[in-house]
């Protein structure tokens, strides 16, 4: 036994260098990193097609800080581990949804706070992230969707509503069943996914299949990254929404230097700032610091045309790669069509159907999670 400030000597991390190399039914060598390649290309494939998706998301995430996340499974312990993931979770989501928002909320001593309502502001959410240091009391799973309910009921048919928890807990001390609860959040058209730190919890699974949600259990940080990923692409539209004309504003770049308050900051009184530049509403003139944003005095959704852009691909989603051999590739030198770099590394490469250009494995995970487009197919490029 160890008694310093770094605890037992059998909690440190430790590496099984042994669960690296696995051996296939032919003999070959199989390492970790080539099943993670497989995983994402699974991923791409199992990409909806053709499928009506709510691109316009208001997602509140349901964190758990009770005593369960001091646990020190995750690195340094659950809740720094889950606190920094769920901080990149955060950017990623609005690289690809521009247009939605989230809100965040804990759950500890058996309660559920607000610590931040919907909005699209990044900064925001990621500074409030890191003022979750302390774990007390218990996990109740009715009172968070209860807090969140209250938001997500009132905002409109044409958007997707959703609820994704972060639970270490294996148990959840209630005031009422949940399972009323489900019922109304499932009237109401409100999705919920969970995440599970510890183990199977069949409330859980219930409340996940009961709205048409997902429920997953990690099996390590790693792991745990690639189901908030999962949770980053819009969910299947419900039959109840409905489509909808959406009125949206693309406010001008102020830039003339008359100071002014920002409307993003008029109410946070330790933060009131004037600035020279700024986003000005086309309605009101009210002047925001980042867009998107939903204008606080008139409503409107303001937005820029990139961001519309970005969404957009969700809606057209690019054709998997063909995966192809090297050694059925009948060329004297095989170069990649993104990269232009020779393809040495590997046993396949992707190909193309509409162009026939070769990719390697790197351009290909670019391609389809942050380009959206094949080079070769682009018009500029024929």
């Amino acid at each position: 036994m160890d008694d310093d400030a770094d605890g037992y000597r059998w909690e440190g991390n430790y590496e099984k260098s042994w669960e690296l190399i696995k051996e296939t039914d032919t003999g070959l060598i199989d390492t970790a990193k080539e099943q993670q390649k497989r995983e994402k290309r699974r991923l791409i494939q199992q990409r909806l097609k053709n499928v009506k998706l709510g691109v316009m998301r208001y997602v509140y995430l349901i964190i758990d800080q009770t005593k369960s996340m001091e646990d020190n499974d995750l690195k340094p312990n659950r809740l720094i581990c889950v606190r920094k993931l769920i901080q990149q979770f955060i950017l990623e989501f609005y690289d690809q949804n521009p247009i939605s928002q989230i809100g965040i909320i804990v759950i500890k001593n058996g309660t559920g706070k607000r610590i931040s309502d919907l909005s699209s502001n990044i900064n925001k959410h990621v500074e409030l992230l890191d003022t979750l240091t302390e774990c007390e009391g218990h996990f109740s799973l009715y009172n968070g969707l209860e807090l969140a309910s209250q938001k997500l009921s009132g905002m409109p048919s044409y958007a997707s509503r959703e609820i994704l928890v972060c639970a270490g807990a294996l148990t959840s001390v209630d005031p009422k069943p949940v399972d009323d609860m489900l019922t109304s959040l499932s009237e109401n058209n409100i999705r919920i996914s969970i995440i599970g730190l510890s183990a199977s919890v069949q409330l859980f699974a219930r409340a996940a299949n009961n709205t048409q949600g997902k429920y997953n259990v990690m099996l390590d940080e790693a792991h745990l990254l690639e189901i908030l990923r999962i949770h980053c692409s819009p969910p299947p539209a419900t039959p109840s929404m409905k489509p909808s004309l959406v009125k949206m504003g693309f406010p001008p770049h102020a830039t003339d230097g008359t100071v002014s308050l920002c409307q993003c900051h008029v109410d946070e009184k330790s933060k009131c700032k004037f600035t020279q530049q700024g986003f000005s509403c086309p309605t009101c003139a009210s002047k925001y610091c980042e867009v998107p944003v939903e204008c606080k005095v008139c409503t409107l959704t303001l937005v820029c045309a990139p961001h519309l852009a970005r969404s957009h691909h969700h809606l057209f989603p690019l054709d998997a790669f063909t995966e192809v051999r090297m050694d059925d590739v009948i060329v004297d030198v095989l170069k990649c069509n993104g990269c232009d770099e020779v393809i040495t590394d590997g046993s396949f490469v992707y190909q193309c159907e509409e162009c026939k250009e070769y990719y390697c494995y790197t351009c290909d995970i670019y391609i389809h999670d942050m380009l959206h487009h094949c080079p070769g197919c682009l018009p500029s490029s024929r």
